[in-house]
């Protein structure tokens, strides 16, 4: 069943952090499917004056507090001191889950009353609660109302209550042609989607257009299977039959891929229940098809995509390959993306999202060795999440100290892979033996 978010003012703050937190927070007791499927059915948010990058006016307005009108006030302080950063991780959320989103800002000021620190004297103040600069997100326009009135349409003629109702109407259509979502779409971090968008607009026009398979590569932990993931999750909607095969290198030969490939067809976003031995080759002939073969190591694994290939027989089908050496790829008729490593923001960005999840801050002796930490994790995604979620509930300083320091010996290790595999055991060598087992 769909889910349409309406806020007004500091309530559309609230809805973000309610979507923020159902992605983020341990302690809702209900399973990740039920959290999933929250976000899932949520299909548009509508924003009345929200203030998406802050809003002080509310609280001082000329330098005089007002009278708390309710417990609510300290967190709602608190969501606007930090609504930057939760905005940015609304914003990726957005993004993911592909959320339509619209609202309406005011232009007039609004006219309340001051407790003007005195038992009787009162005073009228006339601000703009909300500027237009803080509450421009998505479809907006600016109307003339207060911010008060934004939210009172006089009549179902005010533009107010016409941007709403056409925001429901647009949406509901959407449903009506919207596909069912596939069971086989990849987990992946929300935040994946901001860290790649650039290269993962660039592989998609590359797959529209041709030519049919597209390589990723680079090292270990840089990235290449969550890219895929992404890439699957965007265009499975579009074919009739599609597949994820992860981890080909761990498999023994190429059987034991073709036979994961037909058990782990899907078909309209159903799995096929035919089995292996029902499902071949001549099943999918001149059928649209999306094949990912995720981290490719050899000869082999190329000879057998090929082979998917020339069996499939369909100009329209796609098909996505990670691997670790371009070498292999030769043969391969395909477009070839290295996949590069974080810069020093979207590194920060992804390890905070792991060591301090929203809306957690690392403690002042703290924020020193975070940077520190991030740079010395090179800008591998595997490395800042792996260390990011070790370091998540240590709050000793000492520990982070520790941290820096063996990461720093890694530093020493000769060989991308052989130091990546270092910067992992920094948290593996620090846990109990029964963690460790």
């Amino acid at each position: 069943r769909p889910v349409i978010l309406v806020g007004h003012s500091y309530g559309g703050l609230v809805i973000k952090q309610l979507c923020v937190q159902a992605q983020f927070s341990e302690s809702l007791h209900r399973s990740d499917k039920q959290i999933a499927s929250f976000l899932n059915s949520v299909t548009g948010i509508f924003f009345y004056g929200t203030p998406h990058h802050g809003s002080s006016s509310f609280f001082t307005p000329n330098g005089t507090k007002l009278k708390d009108a309710s417990p609510l006030l300290n967190y709602v302080r608190l969501l606007c001191a930090e609504s930057g950063r939760l905005h940015e991780y609304f914003d990726a959320l957005r993004v993911y889950y592909k959320w339509s989103i619209a609202g309406v800002g005011e232009s007039r000021p609004t006219t309340f009353m001051l407790d003007a620190e005195s038992q009787n004297a009162v005073a009228v103040s006339r601000e703009m609660i909300v500027v237009e600069a803080s509450a421009r997100y998505g479809d907006f326009t600016v109307e003339p109302e207060d911010h008060i009135s934004l939210c009172q349409p006089k009549s179902r003629t005010s533009n107010t209550y016409i941007r709403l109702t056409s925001f429901l109407q647009r949406l509901q259509s959407n449903k009506v042609n919207r596909r069912r979502l596939p069971d086989n779409l990849q987990t992946v971090p929300k935040m994946a989607m901001s860290l790649h968008s650039d290269l993962l607009v660039e592989v998609q026009k590359i797959l529209r257009k041709g030519p049919a398979a597209v390589a990723l590569c680079g090292m270990g932990g840089v990235g290449k299977t969550t890219l895929a993931k992404l890439l699957f999750n965007e265009l499975c909607a579009e074919y009739e039959y599609t597949c994820f095969v992860p981890r080909c290198t761990d498999m023994k030969n190429t059987k034991e891929i073709e036979d994961k490939v037909y058990s782990s067809m899907h078909h309209l976003g159903k799995q096929l229940t035919q089995g292996v031995e029902k499902c071949k080759p001549t099943y999918l002939r001149q059928q649209t098809l999306l094949l990912v073969l995720d981290d490719i190591d050899n000869g082999s694994h190329v000879a057998f995509l090929q082979d998917i290939v020339w069996k499939n027989d369909c100009a329209n089908s796609r098909y996505i390959v990670t691997c670790r050496d371009r070498n292999i790829l030769n043969s391969l008729d395909s477009s070839v993306f290295d996949v590069k490593f974080l810069n020093p923001e979207s590194s920060t960005k992804l390890f905070m999202s792991y060591a301090f999840p929203y809306p957690t801050e690392p403690s002042p002796s703290l924020k020193e060795w975070v940077h520190k930490i991030v740079a010395k994790c090179d800008g591998l995604p595997l490395s800042l999440e792996v260390i990011g979620t070790y370091l998540k509930t240590k709050v000793s300083e000492s520990i982070w100290i520790q941290c820096f320091q063996a990461l720093v010996e890694a530093e020493n290790v000769v060989g991308l892979d052989e130091k990546l595999w270092a910067q992992l055991r920094v948290s593996y060598d620090r846990l109990g033996s029964e963690e460790k087992e």
